[in-house]
């Protein structure tokens, strides 16, 4: 399997944000607070869903990755 493109609508601190893989290793090299983990938490999102909401905002993805700026969670992976 290969990731052509990430388009993330509103997912956390991202919102509107294009990402498209280049064939062979990717790497994304940004300064701190830019949303790397925030991509990856997308990804993963995609791939697998939410898990089991939990109290804790630390342990609830759900909660910790509700868009920012306010709207629905949103985007595709191709």
């Amino acid at each position: 399997m290969r990731l052509i493109r990430c388009y993330i609508e509103n997912f956390g601190g991202l919102s509107q944000y294009r990402m498209d893989f280049s064939e062979g290793l990717t790497t994304i090299q940004a300064e701190n607070g830019f949303g790397k983990t925030t991509l990856a938490e997308f990804i993963r999102a995609m791939f697998y869903g939410f898990p089991r909401a939990v109290k804790s905002l630390e342990k609830n993805p759900r909660k910790k990755y509700t868009p920012w700026g306010g709207g629905a969670f949103g985007g595709y992976l191709i």
